[in-house]
């Protein structure tokens, strides 16, 4: 994940860049933070579409928040943008450009929290893959590449075509990074399917087109078959849209 911070304060800077460390670090996510003096830099390097969120300050000497914010979407840029000032008085003019939040200094850590989380949503439904971390590096898993995911020893063991992908992670937290998406379904203990690669429903089974089977909990069968039914019905639908 790319993030990059324009504000003249090179103390408010930091501050905020260790927030967003102090969060990446707890939900996994590998990150590159860039930090700029001057927003002017930041258009004359003509990159900033490499940028999955922009923090912006509102009240710099060069150039304000907002005005940056409208070269930005002027370039063409259309990822998240928030500002971060000492007053929300120009919050209503955030909607011109676009603005996904606002964060009010001095910054408060569950707040910011709560506007991470919602980024990570955001970004995950522009993504379409999700980056875990296995052993000393990260690996990036397109969503439709993982066939089912189970946890054993502490592991999240990702079945995809190629390999199973291991991560040191708890499968609550493994869980969060796809509830963004339909196609996952819990349907066993700390057992993921995507059902997009689930040929039929046999019982207490998912029969999977790899010819895998994924048990189902006995006592929510009703409710998961509801779901399997809900999730092909939806992707009928989808289809026919195409």
């Amino acid at each position: 994940m790319n993030i990059a911070i324009v504000d003249d304060l090179e103390s408010e800077a930091q501050k905020l860049s260790g927030l967003i460390k102090k969060y990446c670090e707890e939900h996994f996510i590998p990150v590159q933070i860039k930090v700029y003096k001057n927003g002017n830099h930041l258009i004359d390097e003509q990159q900033p579409s490499s940028f999955d969120l922009i923090f912006l300050d509102i009240y710099m000497h060069d150039i304000n928040g907002l005005d940056l914010a409208r070269k930005l979407r002027d370039q063409g840029y259309d990822n998240l943008i928030i500002f971060s000032t000492v007053s929300t008085d120009y919050a209503v003019n955030g909607y011109s450009v676009q603005a996904f939040d606002y964060l009010v200094k001095p910054y408060d850590y569950n707040r910011f929290h709560k506007t991470m989380d919602r980024c990570m949503e955001e970004l995950a439904h522009k993504s379409r893959y999700i980056v875990v971390k296995e052993s000393r590096t990260y690996v990036k898993i397109r969503l439709n590449n993982i066939i089912y995911t189970d946890y054993h020893n502490h592991y999240i063991q990702i079945h995809t075509p190629v390999r199973i992908v291991k991560s040191y992670m708890s499968f609550s937290d493994f869980s969060k990074l796809l509830e963004p998406y339909p196609q996952f379904l819990n349907c066993y203990r700390n057992c993921i399917v995507n059902m997009d690669h689930v040929a039929c429903l046999k019982g207490y089974e998912f029969i999977l087109k790899n010819g895998d089977i994924m048990p189902i909990t006995r006592n929510r069968k009703t409710d998961i078959k509801q779901k399997y039914a809900d999730y092909e019905f939806y992707r009928l639908e989808q289809e026919s849209k195409i």
